[in-house]
């Protein structure tokens, strides 16, 4: 394919050395040109693979190498294929190199573990460099402790209340029956949210503040501490005499009553029996009395049918 003429070969290969380094040739019409080079490796690679946690391969992630030491000035990196792969070439021998994932050169990757590795590159490839990255989170935890009297654990609840322009959201609550530590499931980084508590307490018999704490999804996990410190109300003076001599009445009476039930149960029966009767009597009263308005009704009726008879 090359046309008669002269021409300057240089081969150029990374990691090799090539005697001789370059050589010029002519290439007459219809001739075949056959040049010997001798190639002697001068430098080497690092192979390594980076996955996910979970082992997935995870491409497009930029791995570099830098040199450690005065002389070595390395500065070489790869890009993981499908397969997680990398290859970082041109390390010269005896040279130590620290090797890393430049997350902010890698797309949709927030750190990697362990975040660096040093490398002592001998005369020949080096191999199984491997990183483990991960990716940033959408997602973040929500925990929390309740300073609160034992008393109170079971009418106080943790809520988890989430912030929109219209008007808040209950999205989980937390009951602390036996201990003060609550924990949410897991909520999206781009919403924001309030931790609140609730309380059964009566307003009228105990004094207490409901805190709430505003959460801001800066990080993947976020602990909270709250304090709820309910004080019982006073009563007044007047309030518990009263109520003691009502009470001390009660009792004293209904003491009474037990202790001669026998003596009063035929006096309460007698004037029992009294009530009906005299309810009975005045029921027959009353009926004698309509009868006698009967018979004077009657009378007067038929005194008005013989005056009309005798005016005919």
């Amino acid at each position: 394919g090359l046309i008669p003429g002269d021409y300057y070969i240089r081969p150029i290969m990374k990691e090799y050395q090539f005697t001789p380094g370059s050589k010029m040739l002519t290439i007459s019409e219809g001739l075949e040109v056959e040049v010997e080079v001798e190639a002697r490796r001068v430098a080497f690679s690092c192979y390594g693979k980076v996955t996910t946690l979970n082992g997935t391969p995870q491409s497009g992630a930029v791995v570099e190498a830098v040199g450690t030491g005065e002389d070595c000035t390395v500065l070489e990196e790869g890009t993981t294929g499908p397969d997680g792969v990398y290859r970082i070439r041109g390390l010269s021998p005896n040279c130590a190199i620290t090797v890393s994932v430049r997350s902010d050169k890698s797309e949709n990757l927030r750190r990697a573990s362990p975040p660096s590795r040093l490398v002592q590159v001998a005369a020949k490839d080096t191999t199984g460099v491997d990183f483990i990255v991960f990716h940033p989170s959408t997602t973040f935890d929500i925990t929390g402790y309740v300073e609160v009297a034992d008393e109170y654990l079971p009418s106080t609840k943790v809520i988890l209340v989430e912030e929109s322009k219209e008007s808040g959201k209950k999205v989980h609550s937390s009951q602390l029956d036996q201990s003060r530590i609550f924990i949410f499931p897991s909520m999206d980084l781009s919403h924001s949210f309030t931790v609140k508590l609730e309380s059964t307490l009566s307003p009228s018999m105990y004094n207490y503040k409901i805190p709430d704490v505003k959460v801001k999804s800066e990080s993947p996990f976020q602990h909270h501490e709250i304090g709820f410190f309910p004080i019982r109300k006073s009563i007044p003076q007047e309030q518990v005499t009263r109520a003691s001599f009502t009470a001390v009445a009660v009792i004293v009476l209904s003491m009474v009553l037990a202790a001669n039930h026998a003596t009063l149960v035929p006096v309460f029966t007698q004037v029992y029996h009294s009530v009906i009767t005299r309810n009975n009597n005045d029921i027959q009263v009353t009926s004698s009395d309509n009868s006698g308005m009967e018979y004077i009704d009657d009378v007067h009726k038929s005194g008005i049918r013989r005056g009309k008879s005798r005016k005919r």
